[in-house]
């Protein structure tokens, strides 16, 4: 949507810079985020045993490693998904580019067909073929499938913004989808205490080729929440702290990662227990929303303190004498005087 937007006020060429740069970002904060988990590897590996599982190839070849990172080729485990979203980002104006130009079918289709081939495993194969070379260690998404997620909620955003209904549907069919929605959700939470099951681990369910199911359920949730979407100014003030996650969800999210990475250094090994554990995992999780203050607030710090440009300041002030002027003319003597007509001299 934000694509969009750009667009049709700024035009394509300023949209697609904005794009890019933004890749540029993500880029820049992955890299941040590869060399804190890099550092903790080289020399606080005593302290933190339980990270050599999440940097087992880094510590095999280090050199190699950093290489492969600034290639996006060598991506452990935690740090697979940064990449996903650059590559997206730089595809973004090439899919509303195609879009423009013979519509979203034929995008949506070809698409589609991408995913088709994903379900082969292609990436298996060339991950296989690729796993004795040291600098590459590709993350478990398959980016041929989950590339359907993306350019479908570039598709729907757009509807969206044009006020037209995500997927024509009957409103009988609306509370099936709300009771699809819950299924799918109490379903997931229910599987999670019990352990992995079987039936998750099917085709259907894939989540790294982002199976079938997976797809349905997608769907599901967005047709079900795409409605609220319009109410949600209303809930601004008490939605606020989701709201500034999503305005910082870059540095949120890579400052997650790095928790994360500290936290499993501390678990994995059995260095801590519960229930400090999970103590841990909810200190962990409020930080975001403080972080995200934070940021918030170092952000109006710096708006506020920007001075304003003495150019301004300027046409401001000339704008402002000449208004004065406009509205008290000084009087000139280079006037001419109204010519009366004779039967108005006669009352003088």
């Amino acid at each position: 949507m934000l694509f969009r937007k750009r667009a049709e006020k700024l035009g394509f060429a300023a949209a697609r810079s904005s794009s890019i740069h933004r890749a540029g970002r993500i880029y820049r904060a992955h890299l941040v985020t590869l060399a804190f988990a890099f550092v903790l590897g080289s020399f606080l590996l005593s302290e933190l045993p339980g990270i050599r599982n999440l940097l087992d190839h880094y510590l095999m070849n280090p050199w190699a490693a950093i290489g492969g990172s600034l290639a996006l080729l060598f991506q452990p485990p935690l740090m697979d998904i940064l990449p996903m979203y650059i590559l997206f980002s730089f595809l973004t104006p090439a899919v509303f580019r195609a879009a423009q130009r013979w519509g979203w079918k034929p995008v949506l289709l070809v698409s589609l067909s991408a995913w088709f081939i994903a379900q082969t495993h292609v990436r298996d194969m060339l991950v296989t073929a690729s796993k004795d070379l040291p600098f590459v260690q590709l993350g478990p998404f398959d980016l041929l499938a989950w590339q359907l997620l993306w350019v479908g909620g570039l598709s729907v955003g757009q509807r969206f913004l044009e006020n037209k209904s995500l997927l024509p549907m009957p409103h009988l069919l609306r509370p099936l989808l709300v009771l699809s929605t819950i299924a799918f959700l109490c379903w997931r939470w229910i599987s999670i205490p019990s352990g992995s099951d079987p039936i998750t681990q099917t085709w259907w369910f894939d989540k790294w080729h982002l199976g079938p199911i997976r797809l349905i359920n997608f769907a599901v949730a967005a047709s079900v929440a795409a409605p609220f979407l319009k109410y949600l100014n209303r809930w601004e003030a008490r939605l606020r702290p989701f709201s500034l996650i999503g305005r910082h969800m870059l540095p949120v999210f890579c400052g997650q990662i790095c928790l994360s990475v500290l936290l499993i250094g501390r678990t994995e090994s059995g260095l801590t227990t519960e229930p400090m554990t999970s103590a841990l995992v909810i200190c962990q999780l409020l930080t975001a929303p403080l972080f995200a203050w934070f940021l918030e607030r170092r952000s109006v710090a710096k708006q506020s303190a920007r001075p304003i440009p003495s150019t301004l300041t300027t046409k401001h002030h000339i704008s402002l004498a000449e208004t004065r002027m406009n509205v008290h003319p000084l009087p000139s003597r280079t006037v001419r005087q109204p010519v009366f007509a004779p039967s108005v001299k006669a009352l003088f």
